[in-house]
């Protein structure tokens, strides 16, 4: 059976699982909290000369795919695998690229931002998503965890700043895109960048549980700061069409 391991609220992983869904790709997901994952992460790639370290991720980050003779430690690496015709256009491999350094970093640490100075919001993550033994010992830990992710992830008020204007210039960039009236990012077609804007913009507009792989408290749920950022993204073109993305394609089978 081939394994995925994931922090199972991650876009990165949520990028991988649409895609194996898609294509109805049967694996088993083994899900952890952010650090908790770095075990299961170093058991895959130890020695085996894979990873990747960049300025967004560690070299144990997550998705890791394993099975069948393949072992792929990349979001864009998977879907290619699994799905290559989604990159035949070479603007869509171009997009996924910018998508997943651009947008995937800065969509993350507004999210962090407001999560690690609400801690329930990641105890509710972990009740939700992973096993009971494992959300109990994230509580225990969770300042340990919380230094670590605050210093990996460089999160500070000036980041989230910078973030946040990130985030709001990609968007408009989409949504200047999409204003000749094409229902997809290159055209008449689901394409891999179409898949990579919607699933790393998913911080900004937190799809329902309904439609995303793992559980997701609502945006009431946050900080009045928060609330605010989701709305103006959901009733953003750009946030519009990436929840029609993830309400007409998520769940869709080739």
């Amino acid at each position: 059976m081939t394994r995925l391991i994931t922090i199972p609220f991650s876009h990165y992983c949520e990028k991988a699982r649409w895609v194996l869904d898609r294509n109805g790709v049967a694996y088993d997901e083994e899900r952890y909290m952010p650090t908790f994952h770095f075990p299961a992460a170093m058991r895959a790639l130890v020695g085996r000369g894979k990873g990747l370290h960049d300025r967004a991720s560690t070299r144990f980050s997550t998705p890791i795919l394993i099975g069948d003779g393949v072992l792929l430690t990349d979001s864009s690496e998977i879907v290619r695998h699994v799905e290559p015709r989604l990159f035949e256009d070479p603007e869509a491999q171009r997009l996924d690229a910018y998508f997943g350094d651009e947008l995937g970093p800065h969509s993350r640490l507004i999210v962090y931002w407001h999560a690690l100075k609400e801690p329930r919001l990641l105890f509710e993550l972990a009740d939700t998503n992973v096993s009971r033994q494992q959300a109990l010992l994230f509580r225990r830990l969770y300042p340990i965890v919380a230094t670590m992710v605050r210093t990996q992830l460089r999160i500070d008020e000036a980041a989230y700043r910078r973030s946040l204007e990130r985030v709001r210039r990609i968007a408009d960039d989409v949504a200047l895109r999409l204003a000749d009236g094409r229902p997809f990012l290159l055209g008449d077609r689901f394409s891999a960048a179409d898949l990579a804007f919607a699933a790393l913009f998913a911080p900004a507009i937190l799809p329902g549980c309904d439609v995303y792989g793992a559980k997701l408290p609502a945006p009431k749920r946050f900080p009045p700061e928060a609330q605010s950022f989701v709305r103006e993204h959901r009733d953003h073109p750009a946030g519009r069409f990436a929840m029609r993305m993830f309400r007409e394609e998520r769940h869709r089978r080739t």
